[in-house]
């Protein structure tokens, strides 16, 4: 493969993110689930308090892949990133893209924060990769579990 660029994503780009934000849906086997636009990332990404941040992965003018990530707060630790998605086209996979776009926001976590948090589906073939990068099973060591308010339980509760 010819040399890949991996940098901030524009505003221009959230179509082509928004159709991976797509894809990732159906290899996370929730096709269903995407329920933003391409404007909503736009807006959200690129306003005047941007909610979310983005990287790119370029190679000869098309986006191959991306990740977006954003700043939480840990009360114990202070500032940290939690890596939403990352995601590169299947035919990309394999040759560093990847690789790149994790250590890209891996790098932001280092020189700012004190840790980088993200989910991963159990049967993705990509827990390999993180646990080769360092990353450590939250639920395993730190019986750590991840629970969610869905749009059907927040309306529930407010009714």
């Amino acid at each position: 493969m010819k040399e890949f660029l991996v940098r901030k994503a524009k505003k221009e780009d959230m179509k082509d993110v928004y159709e991976m934000i797509k894809g990732l849906a159906i290899f996370e086997k929730m096709p269903n689930e995407v329920k933003i636009s391409p404007e909503t990332l736009q807006k959200d990404g690129f306003g005047p308090n941007p909610t979310f941040h983005c990287f790119v992965a370029e190679l000869n003018s098309e986006i191959i892949g991306f990740t977006i990530y954003y700043y939480c707060y840990s009360t114990w630790l202070g500032t940290s990133i939690f890596l939403e998605d990352l995601f590169v086209k299947e035919e990309f996979r394999k040759q560093g893209v990847g690789e790149e776009l994790f250590k890209k926001v891996a790098k932001l976590a280092h020189e700012s924060s004190h840790r980088l948090d993200f989910h991963v589906l159990r049967w993705n073939p990509a827990v390999d990769f993180y646990k080769k990068l360092g990353a450590i099973d939250l639920t395993k060591t730190e019986e750590w579990h991840l629970y969610r308010l869905n749009d059907e339980a927040l309306n529930k509760l407010f009714s």
